[in-house]
């Protein structure tokens, strides 16, 4: 698969089920970056990972807090950095630290610190409808040969899960391939925030 699968979301329940057919190809050292509009679920596709990493309790927004570390299959390290002001900011908090080997990254807002992020990492990009329904349209973009596969057993297991809750509107695979949807280019700046230096 080249570029990008897009899905349309009807609910934050299938938000949900589209995370949890994220996590069985989540590995310790792998990073998702989770960008698109306010309000649009990044959180609620962040629930979605978690429970199917097998995290038993609450997973919340960490806007405030910053991070939060879960306990599931794999540890979970859940960063939002919408609140900080620099690149700066980002490293003194320990950015680098926490892209742990034995954990899974998820950092909301990810395109603000995309010069930090990996070779390669997962990109996830949330938009809400625009005539303000429940819909979501959501892209998932490989960054790095691996994520292809991974992105196509992700397809399988979603729309199968999909369509499990939702028998009676299943008609086919709710993912469309998208080849003008490739990997953002770590040069491409046109959408980073406007830190400075």
């Amino acid at each position: 698969m080249r570029g990008g699968l897009r899905l349309t979301s009807r609910s934050d329940e299938e938000t949900r089920i589209l995370g949890a057919s994220l996590a069985p190809v989540l590995l310790p050292g792998d990073v998702v970056s989770l960008s698109g509009d306010l309000g649009a679920g990044k959180t609620t596709l962040v629930q979605g990972i978690a429970a199917g990493l097998g995290v038993a309790g609450p997973v919340t927004s960490p806007t405030f807090v910053l991070v939060h570390h879960y306990e599931g299959t794999f540890p979970i390290i859940h960063m939002d950095v919408y609140r900080l002001n620099s690149i700066q900011e980002v490293l003194d908090l320990g950015f680098e630290e926490l892209l742990e080997p034995q954990a899974i990254m998820l950092v909301e807002w990810g395109e603000a610190v995309l010069p930090l992020l990996p070779r390669r990492y997962l990109d996830i990009e949330l938009r809400r409808a625009p005539d303000g329904d429940d819909a979501r349209s959501i892209v998932l973009r490989g960054v790095g040969i691996e994520w292809a596969h991974k992105l196509e057993q992700v397809k399988v297991t979603a729309d199968t899960l999909l369509d499990a809750a939702s028998p009676e509107s299943s008609s086919g695979s709710r993912f469309t391939y998208e080849p003008g949807l490739g990997a953002r280019d770590d040069r491409d700046v046109s959408r980073r925030r406007d830190w400075g230096a």
